[in-house]
């Protein structure tokens, strides 16, 4: 299974009045996540588009949400690819955080990614892509 993690600080402006972060700024860390897993591999999306006329959309998210995270937190993002297919990526993506030597899961979810070109028309991954995923998967 291919897998990435990147920490996160939360700040001010990720947090609701609260201090609490703010549901939707979840998707934002694990956009962050997956992104830098596909860096990772030397895989940019703005070259991919460039190139190819491909970009990577969001298909469908699952999200739950199990426990807040605070302002000064520091979270792991952990995204695993769990299936590759010849136009989409399934992503599971955590949230966590370490408090006291205890770990405390803030989220789980599941991304369906799909490949499309200019036209917003469904396209194959790039061969060298699926290629690079499979070497690493």
């Amino acid at each position: 299974m291919l897998n990435n993690k990147i920490d996160i600080r939360v700040y001010y402006e990720d947090t609701d009045a609260g201090g609490i972060v703010y549901y939707s700024n979840y998707l934002k860390f694990t956009e962050r996540c997956r992104t830098e897993l596909l860096r990772d591999l030397g895989i940019s999306q703005s070259n991919l588009n460039e190139k190819f006329g491909i970009k990577f959309i969001v298909h469908s998210l699952s999200i739950k949400y199990m426990n807040p995270a605070f302002l000064d937190d520091l979270l792991t993002i952990e995204t695993n690819i769990n299936n590759l297919k010849k136009a989409s990526l399934d992503f599971e993506q955590n949230v966590y955080k370490i408090k006291d030597n205890s770990k405390i899961d803030i989220i789980s979810s599941k991304c369906k990614i799909v490949s499309i070109d200019n036209d917003n028309k469904i396209r194959p991954i790039p061969d060298f892509i699926i290629k690079e995923l499979n070497n690493n998967i």
